[in-house]
């Protein structure tokens, strides 16, 4: 009802890519992400969904066949740590040449994601005084803010930038301690919602640019609230 055809076609496309978890390919195929044409596609922060489940589906299957070739949770964890560096390595050279491609597939994203999984494996907060995990836990809450604050869309992305972070939220899960910022009512509130809200803010957005009023200040603040009404429910 809202929607012109050509845009209404476009939009079933995605939503069968998104479904099929091959979004971040096609929007990869299209244009960049923070290209102008981008934020009128209602579903492009579908391409991080599509990257994730690539993941999900692909590392069980290949630490299976890790074991197989050498069981052991010690040759596990030594693939993991070479893919994690192979992959960061992989996203810093190919952001200079091919930042789109840098952005959307997952050879150059997986990293971040490996990084949990090193957390897991090494990370035993019980092992570490409270005090220093305190200083881990405000240290990689200055890194996120830093990533918050400190880049923006002049700033080439993944590459290296976006070490500070993943290195911020790897400090925050080692760390492991329930603090003021992360166990506040609040915090806990958005953190419940979190998913819904991923789900719900990109298409509100694009509704704002849609109409036209996405640089309006009003519009912006009802867009926000309209959000967390949206993921709340």
């Amino acid at each position: 009802f809202v929607l012109m055809p050509p845009d209404y076609k476009l939009l079933g496309t995605h939503a069968i890519s998104a479904l099929g978890f091959f979004s971040n390919v096609k929007f990869w195929d299209e244009s960049g992400y923070f290209d102008l044409s981008s934020h009128e596609k209602w579903l492009l922060h579908t391409w991080s969904l599509s990257v994730e489940w690539q993941f999900y589906l692909i590392l069980p299957l290949a630490l299976w066949a890790v074991w197989r070739f050498k069981p052991g949770r010690s040759t596990q964890t030594r693939f993991v740590l070479i893919s994690l560096i192979l992959s960061f390595g992989m996203s810093i050279l190919t952001t200079a040449s091919w930042p789109s491609a840098a952005f959307f597939l997952l050879p150059t994203r997986a990293w971040e994601m490996l990084a949990g999984g090193v957390v897991f494996l090494y990370a035993k907060p019980t092992n570490l005084s409270s005090s220093l995990r305190r200083w881990l836990d405000i240290t990689g809450a200055l890194l996120i803010l830093m990533a918050m604050f400190g880049f923006d869309t002049n700033s080439q992305w993944p590459g290296w930038r976006a070490s500070i972070p993943v290195l911020g939220t790897v400090l925050v899960l080692v760390a492991s301690r329930t603090s003021f910022w992360t166990g506040n009512r609040v915090a806990q509130w958005v953190g419940d919602r979190s998913y819904s809200l991923y789900l719900w803010h990109w298409p509100v957005f694009v509704a704002l640019v849609y109409a036209q009023v996405q640089r309006e200040t009003i519009a912006i603040f009802g867009g926000m609230i309209l959000t967390l009404a949206l993921g709340h429910f």
